[in-house]
C-alpha cells in the first residue's frame, strides 16, 4: 500500500494500481532492446503479489496503516514469492524480469525467510537465463535482459513519485542514459514530476491513479481502517508529468 496524505485526507493506493500505472508509463516509451511485449508484461503486473496485503491493510503502534515499506519481513517474503511465482505464469521471461526488479529491495530485508528467498530467486534466475538461451547469469546479464530491467526500476520509481511515495529527486540510468525524476509537492494533491531528458515518444500525456480517500488521522485497530477502507469510494486521482 502507499499512503500519502494531500491535506487533510490520507490517499491510499494499492500497488497493483500504481503497476497499472507503471504499465501504461511503459506503453509511452519508445521499443528498446530485449522483448518488447515482456516488458510491458512485467511492467503492468510487477507488484501483483500486493493484492492480498493491500486488501487486508493493517496499522503499525500509532495507528498509521502501513505501507509498503513499513510491512513485517514475513509479509514482504509472501508477497514477493506470490509476485514472483504470478509473473513467470505469463511467462518465463516476464518472471525473470519480476524477480530482478523486487531482488533490488531483498537486501534491506535480512530475515532468515527473505535472505532464502534472495537465495533461492539467485539460482532461479540462472536457471531461466540458461533455458531462454540468454547465458551469462545474474551477475553477469544480457543487454537484452539489462536494459528491460533498468527500464522498469526507472518506471516503478517514475510512478512511486507520482502516487506520492517518493519525495526526493533521483537519477536512474538506462544504459549510459541518466533520467532526473524531480518531484514538486502540492499540499492538496499528488505531486508534479519533470522528467529529464524526456524519455517517451509523445507530450506529457493525461493519466490518473485510482485511490481511496480516507481522513488524516490515526486510527483506534487493524479492524477500524479496514472498515474505513470498505466504507471508502475509489477515485482516480490526475497525475502530471513535466
Amino acid at each position: 500500500m502507499i499512503v500519502h496524505a494531500a491535506g487533510d485526507e490520507l490517499l491510499l493506493i494499492e500497488q497493483e494500481h500504481h503497476a497499472h500505472l507503471t504499465g501504461e508509463l511503459a506503453a509511452l516509451l519508445p521499443r528498446g532492446r530485449g522483448d518488447h511485449a515482456a516488458f510491458l508484461a512485467a511492467a503492468r503486473v510487477h507488484d501483483n503479489g500486493w493484492r492480498e496485503a493491500d486488501r487486508a491493510p493493517t496499522v503499525d503502534t500509532d495507528g498509521w496503516p502501513h505501507t509498503f515499506a513499513t510491512v513485517d519481513d514475513d509479509t514482504y517474503e509472501a508477497v514477493w514469492r506470490r509476485g514472483i511465482a504470478r509473473a513467470a505464469e505469463v511467462a518465463p521471461l516476464v518472471g525473470l524480469l519480476v524477480g530482478l526488479h523486487g531482488a533490488r529491495f531483498f537486501g534491506g530485508r535480512t530475515s532468515p525467510g527473505m535472505c532464502d528467498l534472495a537465495e533461492g530467486e539467485r539460482t532461479r534466475q540462472d536457471r531461466v537465463l540458461a533455458d531462454l538461451g540468454l547465458g551469462g547469469s545474474r551477475e553477469d546479464l544480457p543487454t537484452e535482459v539489462t536494459e528491460p530491467s533498468q527500464r522498469i526500476a526507472l518506471l516503478d520509481a517514475l510512478s512511486l513519485m507520482l502516487c506520492g511515495a517518493i519525495d526526493r529527486e533521483l537519477t536512474a540510468h538506462v544504459g549510459d542514459q541518466p533520467i532526473t525524476l524531480t518531484p514538486t509537492p502540492d499540499p492538496g494533491l499528488l505531486p508534479t514530476v519533470s522528467v529529464r531528458p524526456w524519455p517517451f515518444l509523445d507530450a506529457a500525456p493525461t493519466l490518473g491513479v485510482t485511490a481511496r480517500r480516507l481522513p488524516r488521522t490515526p486510527f483506534d485497530s487493524t479492524d477500524a481502517l479496514r472498515a474505513a477502507v470498505a466504507d471508502a469510494d475509489r477515485s482516480t486521482v490526475p497525475v502530471t508529468l513535466l
